[in-house]
């Protein structure tokens, strides 16, 4: 949300805002290629992790959906928040 009103403000400042999170992203990526597959680092983890079971993947699948739903469509929450806030603002 602060993201968005920094583009709506200036675009320039939302690019400069959003900046760290697309590097962060990027860097977190190059890292887990070089520990997953055979980087400097993959041979200090010698730990093997089973596969999800049932009851763990129907958890999880619950879990994206709703935070795919949020993100896409965060009025469910906001509505909520919108009497709350508001009346915070104005009394203020």
């Amino acid at each position: 949300m602060s993201l968005y009103g920094a583009f709506e403000r200036l675009l320039l400042l939302g690019i400069i805002a959003s900046s760290p999170i697309v590097f962060s992203a990027a860097y977190t990526r190059y890292m887990y290629n070089r520990i997953a597959f055979g980087g400097s680092l993959a041979k200090l983890i010698r730990i093997s992790v089973p596969d999800l079971n049932k009851r763990e993947f129907y958890i999880l699948l619950i879990l994206v959906f709703f935070t795919i739903l949020l993100g896409i469509y965060p009025t469910y929450i906001l509505d909520g928040l919108h009497y709350s806030v508001s009346s915070l603002i104005y009394n203020s």
